[in-house]
């Protein structure tokens, strides 16, 4: 049975979007990937069984496959569904599936190691459908497993569109006050904290995964394969400092049940 119950423009935005691209358009880009990964790879114990729920066209999924954790990929889109079952001949992922993360009960109690929830809170515009996001992805997970949630940082969204002139001052100030951008919900600072806090869940680190991105795009796609290096080795130093992840687009929260 479908138990969808997200908007159909979310599953619009992203059936006329190359969501597959994303993070591969330019080095700048591929920060928040390796960034993630890298926190991943840091709090996730090696090998474990991993629930990847709105894994989109697999970007994190596969890798997670190929460093030797138990995958199961799921996402609200059947088009990215459909891209992550023509990626996966080898099998790599041990199962896909097409649903929503508001309705997991084809999972019993207790079954994973570690959820990853890396896209729906962008989207869940009222906070009992985050909150109930948040039961579904801890139901699922075993006593003591890594939890780790995706979201969309406000005042970030805010420095981008003044420095990119999407936005004049007086639409940008109005998207801070509710959040809601187009089919995005953007979480203030302190509230992703405020949300986790009525949970059974221990914070590990929240870090800023992009980091200081959008204002400097130019810049970085511009430097050298060694200058970036460099660049990295400073982001992931900072990341997780109160500074860099109030400016940072995407942020990424993990903790421990």
């Amino acid at each position: 049975m479908n138990k969808i119950s997200e908007p159909n423009s979310v599953i619009k935005y992203y059936q006329d979007y190359n969501e597959k691209l994303r993070l591969t358009r330019g080095q700048a880009y591929n920060i928040e990937f390796e960034t993630t990964m890298h926190l991943f790879l840091m709090h996730i114990p090696k090998g474990v069984k991993v629930l990847d729920c709105c894994a989109g066209t697999g970007v994190y999924a596969f890798p997670l496959a190929k460093a030797g954790y138990k995958v199961t990929a799921g996402d609200l889109v059947q088009k990215h569904v459909d891209e992550i079952n023509a990626q996966n001949t080898d099998k790599l992922i041990e199962e896909v599936y097409q649903d929503s993360v508001l309705d997991m009960s084809q999972f019993a109690d207790n079954s994973f190691d570690a959820v990853l929830c890396m896209g729906a809170l962008y989207h869940l515009m009222e906070r009992k459908d985050r909150e109930k996001c948040i039961t579904e992805c801890l139901r699922v997970l075993k006593p003591s497993g890594i939890f780790a949630f995706a979201y969309v940082n406000r005042n970030a969204i805010f420095i981008n569109n003044i420095y990119s002139a999407e936005n004049s001052v007086v639409n940008a100030i109005e998207m801070t006050k509710t959040g809601k951008y187009g089919v995005f919900y953007c979480m203030d600072f302190g509230e992703v904290d405020d949300l986790i806090g009525g949970f059974n869940i221990t914070k590990i680190t929240d870090a800023g995964v992009d980091g200081i991105l959008y204002p400097l795009m130019q810049n970085i796609n511009a430097m050298t394969p060694e200058e970036f290096a460099q660049y990295m080795q400073y982001h992931l130093k900072t990341c997780e400092q109160p500074s860099i992840l109030a400016s940072s687009i995407h942020g990424l929260w993990i903790g421990k049940k």
